[in-house]
């Protein structure tokens, strides 16, 4: 199945808490914040893919990405989901059982304002706002699979498919991106 639905809202919330800005030419503002609310089971299933390569710029605070091995090899801990299909009225795509994998951490890097790092697409990786969670960065495609990314969570805990990325208001969203950005909210 071919994904031809893309996000067209300008700033929305994404359930592993951070908020979204569409820009041109392939680019999106991610700004995490420690306020922000994620999908009930973030813990369990932050590790996930995207179906596009990209390379993302830290503009403020650190950023701390983590690189995984999905295997077949010895116990399973993750069911994977793929989110493949038009979006919900609540924003997200549907969470699709697809089989179970052994996540192991093969890399873990910390990047600073100026730093780059980059991810191939349907390759597994999770990242973590360092310091006082406040982090921008600027995220660019690269390149654009065809088939939908995947998610993971623990085996065990049930994934939230009803994450609301509407929840909050796009005011207070760009509230969020003023604070991390200039280092206060705006009025």
């Amino acid at each position: 199945m071919i994904v031809d639905d893309v996000m067209t809202d300008k700033i929305t919330l994404h359930g592993l808490g951070f908020v979204q800005v569409q820009l041109p030419a392939d680019q999106r503002l991610h700004v995490w914040h420690p306020e922000l609310p994620r999908r009930h089971c973030f813990e369990h299933s932050a590790i996930h893919n995207h179906r596009f390569s990209f390379s993302s710029r830290v503009l403020v605070g650190e950023q701390i990405n983590i690189e995984f091995d999905a295997t077949k090899l010895g116990d399973p801990t993750h069911v994977l989901y793929l989110h493949e299909g038009p979006r919900t009225a609540r924003g997200g795509r549907p969470w699709v059982t697809d089989g179970e994998a052994r996540m192991i951490e093969k890399w873990r890097s910390s990047c600073h304002p100026g730093c780059t790092y980059n991810m191939r697409a349907y390759d597994f990786h999770r990242t973590e706002p360092g310091g006082d969670g406040k982090v921008a960065t600027v995220m660019t495609k690269t390149f654009e699979g065809q088939q939908g990314a995947h998610s993971t969570c623990l085996i065990g805990i049930d994934p939230d498919g009803d994450f609301d990325r509407y929840q909050w208001s796009p005011a207070q969203l760009w509230e969020i991106v003023s604070d991390v950005l200039t280092g206060s909210k705006q009025p």
